[in-house]
């Protein structure tokens, strides 16, 4: 005789008719999830105790104790540099790009202070004036050419973190007749920074010498930026190490998106450009380095030495073990990316938002996740540009819509989808604890962590039958009495069992044929199986 027996429990896949689903998918799920295969309800999460600004739109746990909070879209990275003695932090998304400090970081609200990302130029070069002595060898006599040295001047600007930025323009010529005697001396008048947003402490002057038979900038002295005026009379052979700032540009003030790679290189965009900064200095960021993309850039994120770009049309790899060598790769694969905060790397994979479903890029290439179980008119339901989504447990976890308070969970093994009802304004994934935060009006709490649960919902497929009478069911599980069930005939409801009236054996239905059955279980008891059929025997079996 006909039975129909769900033992094991799956979400939704929205394209297939409820008729053609595989026996153990949903036709609705809500609130649920199926570890072990039983059909139990998700959690309500946990509150953390910690209250941030009721505007946060960004949350960073820095450090595993301070949390930072944003009232904008911020994308958050610790240093890349091992042991950093100043525990920096940089950021952008909030103006121009940041880096904040153990120095100046604690507050009421954290990031209290930070600095502009990188060290700027010099406005203004050095002005310079020589004082000859006399050749004590050659007093009275003719000059030697020979002995002349003509000089050039630079300098850079020097944070307290010691970050050194590049040089500004050169001084006019120096031209000096005794340059080894130790009277003769070059007094330099130097000007403070226009504009000192990157904690400017100190200057390092430099000027032009010739040693192996090159000629570079070498090392003079290191100053207080307060200090405007310097004697030179260092000898030839005390100067210091060669210039290698000259590149070190800042990064670009409209530049998003901060993003780290391996090899300590960071990455970040502004419209079309790709920018890379030096490894392991991330306050230098050539524009040597930069590359661009055929449309607008959306997100970014590291998949080891390849940088995956998603852009307003097509997607972009650039892959690369240095700044300088990156080679970026165009994909002929016409998903556009259309939400940045929809973008999240999910076992490997940076799943995202596109016009159609969502979609998995890896380095080896993209596929469409969700081409076989949502259709793009039932996917335009979801408000694609609205999503912004989270990795939890190996799967997408994604709010959407106005408010963002829709949920829906993506099993991308399984493909199958399940919803919820939560907010959240934003989110941050802790790999220290390997938690979920989630933030909503400022509340900060853990998905996944509370013991209350969900209210959930579960309806199963349209079994076919042909003018069956079921007249038996039975449900198994644990604390089945807190769940109900409905069975439906023809799209009819035959049966309603509240919760607390689920008998623990076998129970009967109502005398009723039916070419369509289906069944809906909801509330809060977890489920292992559920049988209907002609027979006491078929169900008990």
């Amino acid at each position: 005789m006909p039975a129909i027996t769900v033992k094991t429990f799956a979400g939704e896949r929205p394209k297939l008719d409820p008729r053609l689903l595989p026996n153990e998918s949903a036709s609705e799920a809500f609130g649920c999830h199926f570890d072990n295969g039983n059909l139990s309800a998700l959690k309500i999460p946990l509150s953390t105790g910690v209250t941030l600004p009721s505007n946060t739109k960004s949350i960073y746990k820095h450090l595993n104790q301070h949390w930072f909070s944003w009232s904008k879209v911020v994308n958050t990275v610790p240093s890349p540099i091992a042991d950093d003695q100043w525990q920096r932090v940089y950021f952008t998304g909030d103006g121009y790009p940041k880096v904040t400090n153990n120095a100046i970081f604690i507050g009421a609200t954290m990031p209290a202070a930070s600095y502009r990302l990188g060290v700027q130029s010099p406005e203004t070069q050095i002005s310079c004036s020589v004082s000859e002595g006399v050749d004590e060898n050659e007093e009275g006599a003719e000059i030697d050419p020979n002995d002349d040295e003509t000089r050039y001047y630079t300098h850079t600007y020097v944070t307290g973190q010691g970050e050194e930025g590049p040089p500004g323009e050169a001084s006019l010529k120096v031209e000096i007749k005794y340059p080894d005697n130790p009277d003769t001396s070059v007094s330099l008048v130097l000007s403070p920074p226009n504009v000192n947003l990157s904690n400017i402490t100190r200057r390092r002057i430099y000027r032009t010498a010739t040693a192996g038979g090159s000629a570079d900038y070498l090392l003079v002295a290191e100053l207080p930026i307060s200090q405007t005026n310097f004697i030179d009379n260092v000898q030839g052979d005390e100067l210091g190490e060669s210039l290698n700032t000259y590149d070190y540009e800042m990064p670009n003030e409209n530049m998003i998106g901060l993003t780290s790679m391996a090899n300590g290189i960071l990455a970040g965009f502004f419209d079309s450009t790709v920018c890379f900064s030096e490894a392991y200095l991330p306050y230098a960021w050539p524009s040597d380095y930069q590359q661009t993309t055929e449309h607008d850039i959306v997100t970014m994120a590291a998949l080891g030495n390849t940088l995956a770009v998603l852009t307003e049309g097509y997607p972009y790899l650039f892959s690369g073990v240095t700044p300088s060598a990156m080679s970026g790769q165009k994909l002929e694969f016409k998903q556009a990316c259309v939400s940045a905060r929809s973008a999240v790397i999910v076992n490997g994979s940076f799943i995202y938002a596109s016009p159609d479903g969502l979609v998995a890029l890896t380095s080896s290439g993209m596929t469409m996740l969700t081409e076989q179980i949502i259709t793009r008119e039932q996917w335009q339901e979801y408000d694609p540009h609205s999503i912004e989504a989270y990795y939890y447990e190996g799967r997408y976890l994604a709010y959407y819509g106005a408010a963002l308070d829709k949920g829906f969970i993506f099993d991308p093994k399984t493909g199958d989808f399940r919803h919820f009802e939560h907010a959240a304004d934003c989110g941050f994934n802790n790999l220290v604890d390997d938690t979920l935060y989630l933030c909503k009006n400022g509340e900060l709490v853990k998905w996944g962590s509370g013991s209350t649960k969900m209210d959930y919902r579960w309806r199963s497929k349209d079994f076919e039958a042909s003018d069956i009478n079921f007249s038996c069911a039975m449900v198994k599980g644990v604390d089945v009495s807190l769940s109900g069930i409905k069975v439906y005939a023809d799209e009819v409801e035959v049966l309603h069992l509240t919760p607390g009236e689920i008998p623990e054996m076998a129970f009967r239905l109502p005398t009723t044929r039916g070419d369509s059955w289906a069944f809906e279980v909801y509330g809060k008891g977890t489920v292992h199986s559920v049988s209907i059929a002609t027979t006491m025997r078929e169900v008990t079996a």
